[in-house]
């Protein structure tokens, strides 16, 4: 999700930031993919560039126990085909006791001449405070973004019947709830035996009731859902894994529901990073897998 030029940003911006706000999957760099030939032969978006100096994308995880963000220099060219080290450092920083965490550098290569920069840390997080991410080039030049991490989230209460796919599922939270879904790995069963698992996902977020204290809950009815997607009958199919997740969110998560598609690319609009472009936003993400592991058919 993060990107090593301006031209590319805006050929993927789009995608990334759907991506980021309606699935939020914490193997969250597994990016995207460049754009293409169709989008490196129109245009060099900024090849006068006075105020951007790098691109930041990544999510600072209360549970995580590696934090990950895309760090990459703004530059002329469209695609990122350099490899060597450009001298970047990338710093977490806590706001309330000043402490510095130098982050690890790692290259990643999409194919065999596209690379970009990852940083990682496992320094553990702390709920309710503010950390700053700052990246900074050789020459004293720098981009950051403030990202305040949200509250403890409680592991759910979860009532489900496997039978009927048919379920409660209740909790509390102290922040916005930004992703509520289940993944099932599936086998469907046709005349040639099992076919082979299939991951499928149902988010559950317009179904989540939230009282005023806190506490949500909302009702699960998926056996029909299921079948749907495999094209069978319901029950004519097999669940090797069931999996909650639920993450919040604090404020600086990016809302873009009411923006339309050109407002979205546009680097001021959506973007938390000063000096650069991109959004690093605070989460605290729960992943449980609520029945036992099965083995394919």
């Amino acid at each position: 999700m993060y990107i090593g030029s301006y031209g590319l940003l805006l050929c993927s911006m789009r995608n990334f930031l759907l991506w980021i706000y309606n699935n939020v999957r914490i193997v969250f760099f597994a990016l995207l993919y460049v754009c293409g030939t169709g989008c490196e032969s129109g245009f060099e978006p900024l090849q006068e560039n006075e105020r951007y100096v790098f691109s930041m994308y990544g999510t600072l995880d209360l549970y995580a126990d590696t934090q990950w963000v895309r760090v990459m220099p703004i530059g002329k060219s469209l695609i990122p085909r350099d490899p060597e080290p450009n001298g970047t450092k990338v710093i977490l920083i806590h706001l309330s006791s000043g402490e510095e965490t130098p982050m690890q550098r790692e290259l990643y290569r999409f194919n065999s001449d596209v690379y970009v920069w990852n940083y990682w840390t496992n320094k553990q997080l702390e709920p309710k405070e503010e950390y700053m991410v700052r990246a900074v080039t050789p020459d004293g030049m720098q981009s950051y973004a403030t990202v305040k991490i949200p509250s403890l989230l409680p592991v759910p209460d979860i009532d489900y019947s496997e039978e009927s796919e048919q379920g409660t599922i209740t909790g509390t939270s102290e922040d916005t709830l930004v992703t509520v879904e289940i993944r099932y790995l599936v086998q469907a069963f046709g005349d040639l035996g099992c076919a082979p698992e299939k991951e499928i996902v149902f988010s559950h977020l317009d179904d989540v009731g939230m009282n005023f204290n806190g506490e949500y809950h909302f009702q699960v009815d998926n056996n029909v859902r299921i079948a749907r997607e495999l094209g069978v009958t319901a029950s004519n199919y097999q669940v090797n894994k069931r999996e909650l997740v639920v993450i919040s969110a604090s404020e600086d998560w990016p809302d873009i529901a009411d923006l339309r598609e050109e407002e979205i690319v546009l680097p001021d609009v959506v973007s938390n990073v000063y000096n650069g472009t991109g959004v690093i936003a605070g989460i605290a993400s729960r992943k449980i897998e609520f029945t036992p592991r099965r083995d394919p058919c």
